[in-house]
């Protein structure tokens, strides 16, 4: 099984046994509550490793405080809290939204709810400015300069609140967080288990909580935290941010090989919009066969890629790369490659030859 879907889901690390409820006051419970309160000084710290930017010769890296993050099941909670939790915050001056329509569906669907029930305006009025971008797109790749994008708004507006969704960049690409004030990740894009994530809010920001009951997460998010899947979040994250460098070169050359399908194909396109692109991730659309087609094809040779975000795999809307601007036949015809470190130069080279080989067979049959 060679597995190039990452930026859908990773494989997880580790397995800690911690079962107990942190909010118990016996010995057991403490013993969570400290695991937890480690977890969370972990991830702050992996925000701030690679949370670095260099200006005028002098290295900024500002750490997040452990008691701004909160936990949450996941990039799509977090981006809920984010967006909802502000706006409701601020519904007696309304929120004026600031966002792209390629964005992912967990910021979208909630800027249309805010929207649709008059909480919020797009891109219009409003007294409070929240400006919501992912910091590497989730279907091409395409880095954000986060620092830049902040720093502007914040000279026009310096009441606007930026909140990047983090959830395909998030200890795999560096980032200036200086003038963020809200940061989600999601645990299972970065080694870590399925259903965990969280928002870093930064002191001052103010979010209304969307989930009520026993005031845990700092009153943000209430529910007993799954302090296991957490520490192991935690661990994971910490282990890719220490080696954030080696990673981001090991991928690259992974990605190379699998670009190099252009060098033995005709009619093949590289889906992205700009020169600044994660290694992570490879949009690719071989013209001729639909996406859907080749991933069903590559499926059966145990080869398991995909046609983008797994959120967008049931709809039937237009596709996030339309949306970018993309020809209907590019992205009809595309699907996405994304990496890992544990993934090897000998899966790479192994399914550039199958890929070769299978779009030309279907291409035969298709003429035919």
């Amino acid at each position: 099984m060679i597995y190039f879907d990452n930026a859908a889901t990773t494989a997880t690390i580790g397995s800690p046994q911690i079962f107990h409820n942190p909010s118990s006051p016996h010995a057991l419970g403490i013993k969570a509550e400290r695991a937890l309160r480690d977890a969370r000084k972990a991830m702050a710290a992996s925000l701030a490793m690679t949370n670095k930017h260099s200006t005028a010769n002098k290295t900024i890296n500002t750490c997040p405080e452990f008691e701004e993050i909160i936990f949450t099941s996941g990039g799509t909670e977090s981006n809920n809290l984010a967006i909802l939790g502000y706006v409701l915050s601020k519904q007696r001056c309304g929120t004026k939204l600031i966002y792209s329509s390629d964005e992912h569906p967990s910021i979208l669907a909630p800027i249309r709810f805010a929207i649709e029930r008059g909480w919020a305006s797009a891109n219009g009025t409003g007294e409070a400015s929240l400006v919501s971008v992912s910091h590497v797109n989730h279907e091409t790749g395409d880095i954000n300069d986060i620092g830049r994008i902040a720093s502007e708004t914040k000279k026009n507006n310096p009441f606007a609140v930026i909140h990047v969704d983090g959830a395909q960049g998030f200890c795999k690409e560096l980032i200036c967080l200086q003038d963020v004030d809200l940061y989600t990740f999601s645990g299972h894009k970065c080694h870590g288990p399925v259903g965990t994530g969280g928002l870093w809010v930064k002191k001052g920001i103010r979010l209304t909580p969307l989930l009520h009951g026993g005031g845990q997460e700092g009153k943000l998010r209430s529910g007993t935290e799954n302090v296991a899947a957490i520490v192991q979040m935690a661990e994971a994250a910490h282990t890719m941010a220490q080696n954030i460098s080696a990673n981001h070169m090991h991928v690259a050359k992974i990605k190379a090989i699998m670009q190099s399908l252009r060098d033995v194909l005709p009619d093949v396109h590289e889906n992205c919009l700009s020169s600044d692109v994660s290694p992570y991730i490879l949009n690719m659309s071989f013209l001729g066969v639909k996406g859907e087609i080749l991933v069903h094809a590559l499926s059966e040779k145990g080869i398991f890629v995909s046609m983008g975000a797994a959120c967008n795999s049931r709809k039937r809307t237009q596709s996030s790369l339309e949306l970018m601007g993309f020809t209907p036949e590019i992205a009809q015809s595309a699907i996405r490659f994304s990496f890992s470190p544990f993934n090897t130069l000998a899966e790479a080279e192994q399914s550039h030859g199958i890929i070769a080989s299978t779009i030309k067979r279907l291409r035969e049959v298709i003429r035919k």
